[in-house]
This record gives structure tokens, C-alpha cells and sequence, in this order.
């Protein structure tokens, strides 16, 4: 799964891993296309602006999708957090945030989170 994500030289704790796992061991080519799918237009935006609009999502997924908690948690006003929604909205489409669609969402964000995680140099599983 870590080769799908795109990294070649880290350990992690398979049982920490095993939900994506799970869901894409039948074609670990699809985990790219999954996140680029689900959070792509987002990740292209940030990329594009050099702003972090994807940090909205991972916290709204952290916080139990409560734009409030989410809020406090970024260190943002709520109405600003809910402007960044109404973004990811125009980026996503109006259904990103249904609950057929929304649980899509978190699994794409932690797999993006952890893709970068583990290419950044710092990060304590990666070997040299």
C-alpha cells in the first residue's frame, strides 16, 4: 500500500493501516485515483494558490464534521471556517458533504496525510 501511495522507503505498523488496506488491496494502483477523485480539485487548489484549504476538511473529519469545532481547533472564526466550506463546495460539488458521500472524504484526507507524512524527510519511520 505505501508503494501506491507513492512511498518507497518507509516501515509503518501494518494493524495501523489495515482499513485502507482493506479497501484497496485489490488494486493498490486505485489509492492515487481515489484521493485525486475525492480531494483532488482541493489539493489542486492549494497547490495552485499556495494555501491550505485541504487543512478544512481533515480538521471537519477530526471534529466529528462540525464546522464550530472545527473552528476552534484551526484557530479560525466559525464564519470563516464555513467560507472555506462553501469553497471546498464549489471545488467539490454540492454533494461532497451528503452522508453517502462525505465518509469518502476522511479516508482520502488521512491517505493524503499520510502519503505526505512519510515522504517528508522528518518523519521518524523513514529510512535514509
Amino acid at each position: 500500500m505505501l508503494t501506491a501511495l507513492g512511498v518507497e522507503a518507509a516501515a509503518v505498523a501494518a494493524d495501523v493501516h489495515l482499513p485502507y488496506t482493506a479497501l484497496f488491496a485489490h488494486d493498490p494502483t486505485s489509492v492515487r485515483q481515489f484521493i485525486e477523485r475525492v480531494i483532488g480539485p482541493v489539493r489542486r487548489w492549494d497547490a495552485e494558490r499556495g494555501t491550505d484549504l485541504l487543512a478544512t476538511p481533515h480538521h471537519l473529519v477530526d471534529r466529528n464534521a462540525s464546522p464550530a469545532r472545527a473552528a476552534r481547533l484551526m484557530g479560525m472564526h466559525s464564519n470563516t471556517v464555513l467560507q472555506r466550506l462553501d469553497r471546498i463546495t464549489q471545488l467539490l460539488g454540492s454533494a461532497w458533504r451528503d452522508s453517502g458521500s462525505f465518509f469518502r472524504i476522511p479516508v482520502a484526507v488521512r491517505l493524503h496525510t499520510l502519503s505526505e507524512a512519510l515522504r517528508s524527510s522528518s518523519h521518524p519511520l523513514r529510512r535514509p
